[in-house]
This record gives structure tokens, C-alpha cells and sequence, in this order.
């Protein structure tokens, strides 16, 4: 009988620990990877998600990614959700490799602005301001986007080279001669009249800072958060200005990838990221505006930023589904007539 007895501990014994081993084991198949843009937004999203861990049950590791690396990873499915650009991001999807986005599972979708909304499966969480960035002790606030190439500022100006921003400028000086994004010469023309007043073709913030810095340009393209770091925490002479033509955002998009084991999570992951909550912590953070029209920013916070309820409609976006079609096209003819 003792040895029956001790049969049976053991056998529960084993059971326990099975289920045990199963436990940890399913607890740590729990993690999300969500790639980031590394740096400081990366650190902003750190802080946000630490609610949604607890909520869930989960561990969201987020790794920084770029270029080839994100394409990689994405084709590969060791991503869940991605954090990117709408170039990036629709390329991707065209390829079939993002799940549509949920509205049962990200309830906030209904409370995005339109304009953040880029297809089923491509949406923004927040926006940086691209606008005219300027010296005042230099030049007097510019009014127009087509100030950038009037001679006087020949050896003044810089810009970053064949980058989203820059695509939207071509579009819109298309659209303003009777063009689009179908018919872009008039936009090519006039990006190239602006490149025979680029000083310096810039790579970085960084370098974007010091040319400031050391009076070395008068005008360029910037967001408006980073303006606002340069004034007031690095001391540099700049202000911004918005163009009467429109300016442009610079979007954050969230997909998730498709083909993933927690598919569902990923999209409650996303619905959080798209919350009032992160939308006031990234705008403390990094000076972008949410794109969740729930937000409420505090004042004082609402003031430091560019863009803003009033103006949100303002922004003017490209045609990005189409856009993406024709970029490497684009970008060929860019080194051609505008960046040589």
C-alpha cells in the first residue's frame, strides 16, 4: 500500500510539474517584438507600453530598425508590430505582409483622423509638423514654400536629400501647376530650381543642429519638434514657419505583421499605442502630435507644438499607395535633375 501511495505522490508530483513547465513555458511565448526607430522614440514607447505588459501579461521587447534590416525582419516574421514610415510601410504591405488592422481589437481606430489612415492595414500614431525652418536674425519668416528658391538665398538653404518630405514638396508643386502625383514634372522642375540654392545636402539632425549653429544656412525643411529642441534646449537661432500652401507630416505608422503566433495581442498592442495616454507621453517626449482626436494635450504642452486641431487638416499628403508604385522611378530621376 505505501508503495501504491507513493506511486500516486509521485505521479502528482510529475503532473505538477508538467503543468508547471507548461506555464513558464507559455509565459514566456507572451512577448511581442515591436520595432522601433531607436533613440529617443523608442525610449518614449518603453515607458508607454509598461501598462499594457502589466494588463496583459506580456513582455513587449522593442529593437530598433531601419531600412534593409525591417525588411528583413518583417519578410522573416520576427517582428510583430512595426513602427515605421508610409513608404516603408505600404512597400510592405503591397507584398502582403501585414494583417489587416482589427477594429474589434483597436477600438481607437475609430477616433483617428482621417489623414492618418492609410489603408486597412497602414495607419499613423502620431505626426510631426514638416515645415520651413528659418534664422530671424537672417531672413524675415517665410511665407511659401516656393521662397526656398529665390536667388538671394543661393548657398542659404539645405535640405535632406530624396526623403518622404521632399517627395510631398514635389507633389504639391505639381498639384499647384494643374499636375499630381501621375503628371510630377512641375514638381521635379521646381525642386530643381531649389537645389541650385542647396548649400549642403544633410544626413542627420545632428548636422541639421550644427549648420544652424554655425550660421552656415539661413532656411530648410524641419520638423517642428526638433526646431523647438534647437531654440530652447541647444540655443540656436530658428524658428519655424507654415508655409500658406500646406505643410507636411511626418507619420509614424503602426502595422502589424502578419503570419505571427499572437496576432490578436499584437493588435490590442496596437490599439494602446494608439491611446490617448501614449498619444500625451509621446508629445511630452518628442514633440509629436497624436493622431487620436480624443486627445486632450495640456495647454501649456499644446503649445509648444506646430500642429494642432485647427490646423490638422492643413497637412497636404501625397498619394502614398500610388506613390510607392513609382519610387524607385522617382528616385532615379531625382538623381538626375535635382540632387546631381
Amino acid at each position: 500500500m505505501k508503495w501504491i501511495k507513493s506511486r500516486a505522490v509521485l505521479a502528482g508530483l510529475i503532473v505538477t510539474a508538467v503543468a508547471t513547465f507548461g506555464s513558464v513555458a507559455a509565459a514566456q511565448q507572451r512577448e511581442l517584438i515591436l520595432s522601433g526607430f531607436g533613440g529617443a522614440y523608442d525610449e518614449a514607447m518603453a515607458e508607454s507600453v509598461k501598462s499594457f505588459e502589466k494588463e496583459n501579461n506580456v513582455k513587449v521587447t522593442i529593437i530598433p530598425g531601419s531600412g534593409a534590416n525591417n525588411i528583413a525582419r518583417v519578410r522573416n516574421k520576427e517582428i510583430d508590430v512595426i513602427v515605421s514610415d508610409p513608404v516603408f510601410a505600404l512597400r510592405m504591405e503591397a507584398e502582403g505582409s501585414f494583417a489587416p488592422l482589427d477594429a474589434k481589437l483597436i477600438p481607437n481606430l475609430k477616433a483617428l483622423h482621417p489623414k492618418a489612415i492609410y489603408s486597412d492595414a497602414v495607419i499613423a500614431a502620431n505626426f510631426g509638423a514638416y515645415v520651413i525652418a528659418y534664422n530671424p536674425a537672417e531672413v524675415k519668416p517665410p511665407e511659401s514654400w516656393y521662397d526656398l528658391a529665390k536667388p538671394e538665398y543661393k548657398g542659404r538653404i539645405a535640405l535632406r536629400g530624396f526623403r518622404p518630405e521632399n517627395i510631398e514638396l514635389i507633389t504639391l508643386f505639381a498639384k499647384l501647376a494643374g499636375g499630381s502625383e501621375r503628371n510630377p514634372d512641375a514638381g521635379f522642375a521646381e525642386l530643381a530650381k531649389i537645389a541650385r540654392n542647396i548649400d549642403v545636402w544633410i544626413n542627420a539632425h545632428a548636422d541639421h543642429l550644427e549648420l544652424y549653429r554655425n550660421d552656415q544656412i539661413a532656411m530648410s525643411m524641419w520638423t517642428d519638434g526638433r526646431i523647438a529642441w534647437a531654440r530652447d534646449v541647444e540655443g540656436v537661432k530658428i524658428q519655424g514657419a507654415i508655409p500658406k500652401e500646406g505643410f507636411f507630416p511626418l507619420s509614424s505608422t503602426l502595422s502589424v505583421v502578419a503570419g505571427r503566433p499572437n496576432g490578436e495581442l499584437s493588435q490590442k498592442l496596437v490599439n494602446h499605442l494608439l491611446s490617448p495616454e501614449s498619444g500625451v507621453r509621446m508629445a511630452e517626449k518628442l514633440g509629436y502630435f497624436p493622431t487620436n482626436r480624443n486627445t486632450v494635450l495640456p495647454p501649456e504642452l499644446q503649445a509648444k507644438l506646430m500642429l494642432n486641431p485647427k490646423n490638422i487638416d492643413d497637412l497636404q499628403s501625397a498619394d502614398w499607395k500610388y506613390i510607392v508604385t513609382v519610387y524607385d522611378q522617382w528616385q532615379s530621376r531625382w538623381d538626375r535633375e535635382v540632387q546631381r
